[in-house]
């Protein structure tokens, strides 16, 4: 499940990292994210800035961009085989075998040979649309403009504004007999950053005396119970950094009055804002892709932020589970929802609704000690799990859509977070211990996660 150990091996391992022995000791379940990211390989950074690399398949395609009006009249992407004078705003007949200009946002995406097809441009003398057929022969980078010659004649094609912004598509290759081999090209991946963020909860400090005495409300001792209380703590700490941690760096002056950097690492969220954003943000996940913060949920396919404030109907939350599954590194097709109490509900109305039967998981294999709920819908399958952090009044209605195989967790070298012993100086008469760890959060593939917010109810 989710591609991560099984309890056979969780039974004789637990006990080899704090995050996993706090989770089986007080299983509440607060870190449920730190907890099942402590399951996966160890990886460690020798650095506090430390980076991945990503890859992704870029379909060969693009839209129609503006020729300019070169001298025709046209303000649409169509031109003549010179590229020197743009076809007739009123319409243009596409005559098979003649060449033609097309003006496109990124002409990189196109190879000569290619065969595409340009889908739904407006036909210009009726409300009707039209698709149009051609093979590549000439791509200008520069320009960003590809010529075709095209495979059949079509009437009354426009070239006014309306023709801007339309797919164009491969959709074959087609070599000519006993031609030589062309141009082809490469994609160089992008290498995305997270800082390592410094953890620590103290345990104390208590007096000797502290220490001896017992404790009416505590038969084990204010130390046992305090060591609870710190490692509950931390977690629930670390669980939250992972999720909106927003990554940023600051000098500050510590407690011995030097000047050190203090970092942020960036958790989920911060990540898919990030692809939001104008070509994808920092790391350019969406190269030449405009800016999708302020978009539509409902009509943005791209979208990862779904900020709703409301009810949802049912085709609207199916839409955004086959969103979330278009894109996914797994290909068992499993992702996790973790989530509030009422948008948990949303789920359980909908299934009710469209009578649909969940799943409990019942071994410890299976649910890695937490109860979960198995729904194979039509995308992929979804675990839901109710988030105990998000029993917050202002978390009730959110949640991640998790691709777990593209989360991961590095440790600074040699700074997994431990329980160390006796921090307190050498001549106090008491005791005084800490929890201490550094890392970072790795966020593959933002697509592959989705956010949702305010989603208080489901309807028809």
């Amino acid at each position: 499940m989710l591609g991560l150990m099984s309890s056979a091996d969780l039974e004789a391992t637990y006990s080899e990292k704090a995050i996993r022995s706090i989770f089986w000791k007080y299983p509440q379940g607060k870190a449920i994210l730190t907890y099942l990211l402590s399951l996966m390989d160890s990886e460690e950074t020798d650095k506090p800035k430390f980076s991945w690399f990503e890859q992704r398949h870029a379909h060969a395609e693009s839209t129609t961009a503006t020729s300019g009006s070169l001298g025709g009249g046209g303000a649409g992407p169509f031109t003549n085989s010179a590229v020197t004078t743009s076809q007739a705003a009123a319409g243009f007949s596409f005559t098979a075998g003649t060449t033609y200009g097309v003006f496109v946002a990124d002409a990189s995406k196109f190879r000569v040979d290619d065969v595409v097809w340009i889908k739904r441009v407006p036909n210009a003398a009726a409300s009707a649309y039209l698709d149009l057929k051609g093979s590549v022969t000439a791509i200008d980078t520069t320009s960003d403009y590809i010529l075709v010659t095209s495979n059949e004649t079509v009437a009354s094609v426009s070239n006014d504004t309306d023709a801007n912004s339309i797919s164009v598509m491969v959709i074959g290759k087609a070599a000519a007999e006993g031609d030589r081999s062309r141009e082809g090209g490469y994609e160089f991946p992008i290498e995305v950053e997270n800082y390592t963020q410094i953890f620590r909860e103290t345990v104390g400090p208590f007096s000797r005396n502290a220490l001896k005495a017992g404790q009416r409300f505590d038969k084990t001792g204010v130390y046992t119970s305090a060591v609870k209380q710190a490692s509950l703590r931390l977690t629930e700490a670390m669980e939250m950094s992972t999720f909106f941690g927003e990554r940023a760096v600051r000098t500050v002056t510590n407690q011995n009055g030097k000047s050190v950097p203090q970092r942020f690492m960036g958790g989920v969220l911060w990540f898919l804002k990030e692809y939001e954003k104008a070509s994808g943000g920092s790391f350019g996940y969406r190269p030449g892709g405009s800016a999708i913060t302020s978009s539509s949920w409902a009509t943005e396919e791209q979208k990862r932020v779904i900020a709703v404030n409301g009810t949802v109907t049912m085709a609207q939350l199916e839409m955004l589970v086959r969103r979330c599954f278009e894109d996914t590194a797994d290909s068992s097709f499993e992702k996790l929802l973790v989530c509030g109490s009422t948008l948990y509900s949303v789920f359980q109305s909908y299934f009710e609704m469209k009578s649909i039967k969940t799943t409990t998981l019942k071994t410890k294999e299976e649910s890695y000690g937490m109860t979960i709920n198995m729904w194979e819908s039509p995308w992929g399958t979804l675990y839901l799990k109710s988030h105990p952090l998000f029993q917050r009044s202002a978390l009730r209605t959110s949640g991640f859509i998790l691709d777990v195989g593209c989360l991961g967790w590095n440790d600074l070298q040699d700074s997994e977070v431990t329980l160390l012993k006796n921090r307190q100086n050498n001549d106090e008469d008491g005791r005084k211990d800490e929890f201490l760890g550094e890392g970072g959060l790795v966020v593959k593939a933002p697509e592959n996660h989705m956010y949702l917010e305010g989603i208080t109810g489901v309807t028809a």
